[in-house]
């Protein structure tokens, strides 16, 4: 009997967003941690130029090639990463949690998809207000992601229609006009 109900169970589209969205928050919150330990780490080693045996002009030439490592394996980027993956983790959270909530209970499901909602919102409105307000101070990795992938965006957009333009162009030729030009 137990195979027989094991086999009748149905995991419900809502267990699995929820359990997805969780799992997801877990994953990039490790993630996040793990890295924090790993650029303790590398500023560790990176600050450990200042030998006091060692002669300035070693020290300061070992900094400068520790400082090229620094900027030619992107290690800014990685180290901003860190805070966008907390970001999205606590995001894929919440709306993990509105979405279990909501199979519990009604009104405790609403109350906290209308607290996610707020918190939503003021997270959307400090990322991309630096995107509209060029003086604006809310400038951090994630609204730097934005703005970066906002231009990926328009500058697609731009390939597509440039694409359809000259594809109905093509279309929009004569049979006769082509023979005259080829």
């Amino acid at each position: 009997t137990s195979l027989a109900s094991a086999a009748a169970f149905q995991v419900t589209s809502t267990a699995r967003w929820f359990n997805v969205l969780w799992f997801l928050s877990l994953i990039l919150s490790l993630t996040s941690a793990v890295l924090g330990i790993l650029v303790k780490q590398w500023i560790r080693e990176y600050l450990k130029w200042r030998d006091t045996a060692t002669p300035w002009r070693s020290n300061i030439l070992l900094r400068q090639i520790r400082y090229d490592a620094w900027v030619d394996w992107y290690t800014l980027r990685i180290i901003s990463a860190i805070p966008v993956l907390l970001e999205l983790a606590i995001v894929f959270f919440l709306i993990g949690l509105a979405i279990f909530t909501s199979t519990l209970d009604y009104v405790l499901g609403i109350t906290v998809a209308v607290a996610v909602s707020i918190f939503l919102f003021f997270l959307l409105l400090f990322v991309t207000m630096p995107l509209r307000f060029k003086r604006c101070p809310y400038k951090s990795p994630t609204a730097w992601l934005f703005v970066w992938l906002t231009g990926c965006i328009i500058a697609f957009l731009m390939l597509l229609v440039d694409a359809v333009v000259v594809f109905v162009g093509g279309i929009m030729v004569s049979p006769r006009k082509k023979t005259e030009q080829g």
